[in-house]
């Protein structure tokens, strides 16, 4: 490993070619069952075999799979993320990264002129695989982690805004037994919610409606407002769906909002930072919200004991009560 950092970002498109080929491939899947040989993945997938061992030993040598003689085998790394179906699956954050890397190519386009950059759009943010990636993102340790940082145990109601996948709500839920969720999402979300749903054993106790948080009321008596990976709006829209929140809580209710945000005061403001370009490769009119925005327009709303808190290295989550 080459010890300049500068150098070792450099490098790091090399590295990510070479995972995302192999899993678009289906390889760490294919050897699951035991080890195989570069020319019989080469029949299975229509490579071409000399190439295809090429990527199967860059494979090994980062960890990925092992080499045995002929046989190429899935290391516990290759196993654990790459896998289709296992808890920690990767797969659709390469996916959704890949397809990026064509907007983010145009990264200094966008910054000289202010255009947005051309790229696929069928993978945009209500895009089933948008949605999983996301969950499996969410699945690498940040789920947990908020259910372990916020106390709902005085909550029996929670109304999850822009909920994805589910996978927040399922694990507060599996967390505080007597808490209910209602999952509210677009239409076009709302088919992988319900699989997730269904397939988390807690059906009863999940209700999934269709909505726009940007126009649409919450409803009335709740107890706790989450928005995680959902609430990157411009001041107007970001305070209109606070006031939203406010009117739907009960006195004393909680809000919680967790996502990836600039903190310019932080002393982890990385992925944040580059989250915020990421967006805005999207949308170079958009103004995501830092942290301290975030902090403000609660305080102006009317939001009281607001805190904020790194969650994971990655997150931050801002919790306030009305």
């Amino acid at each position: 490993m080459i010890e300049n950092p500068i150098l070792d970002t450099v490098f790091h498109f090399w590295r990510m070619s070479v995972i995302t080929t192999a899993s678009r491939l289906e390889l760490f899947s294919r050897l699951e069952a035991g080890g195989m040989s570069a020319p019989h993945l080469a029949r299975d997938t229509g490579c071409v075999p000399h190439l295809l061992e090429a990527l199967l030993d860059a494979c090994v040598a980062m960890g990925l799979l092992r080499r045995e003689g002929e046989f190429y085998r899935n290391s516990h790394l290759g196993s654990a993320h790459l896998v289709k179906g296992r808890p920690l699956y990767v797969g659709h954050i390469l996916e959704i990264q890949a397809r990026g890397a064509l907007r983010w190519g145009q990264l200094l386009h966008m910054v000289t002129t202010g255009e947005s950059p051309e790229g696929p759009d069928e993978l945009g943010e209500q895009s089933p695989v948008f949605t999983m990636a996301m969950n499996d993102l969410g699945m690498a340790n940040e789920a947990s982690a908020l259910a372990a940082a916020v106390d709902l145990s005085g909550c029996r109601s929670l109304v999850d805004l822009g909920c994805g996948s589910g996978l927040y709500s399922i694990t507060l839920c599996r967390r505080f037994p007597q808490l209910t969720a209602t999952l509210v999402d677009l239409e076009q979300v709302l088919p992988t919610t319900n699989e997730m749903v269904a397939s988390s054993g807690l059906a009863d106790r999940i209700r999934i409606r269709a909505g726009d948080m940007e126009t649409d009321p919450i409803g009335e008596g709740v107890d706790a407002v989450l928005l995680s990976d959902s609430f990157y709006y411009e001041e107007t829209t970001s305070k209109r769906i606070l006031h939203s929140m406010l009117a739907a809580l009960n006195e004393g209710g909680t809000v919680i909002i967790r996502g990836y945000y600039m903190d310019p005061g932080g002393s982890e403001p990385l992925f944040g930072a580059i989250f915020r370009l990421n967006l805005l490769l999207f949308d170079t009119n958009r103004t995501p919200p830092s942290l301290g925005d975030i902090k403000g327009w609660l305080e102006e709303v009317g939001f009281r004991d607001i805190r904020a808190f790194a969650l994971t290295e990655k997150s931050t989550c801002v919790l306030a009560r009305k």
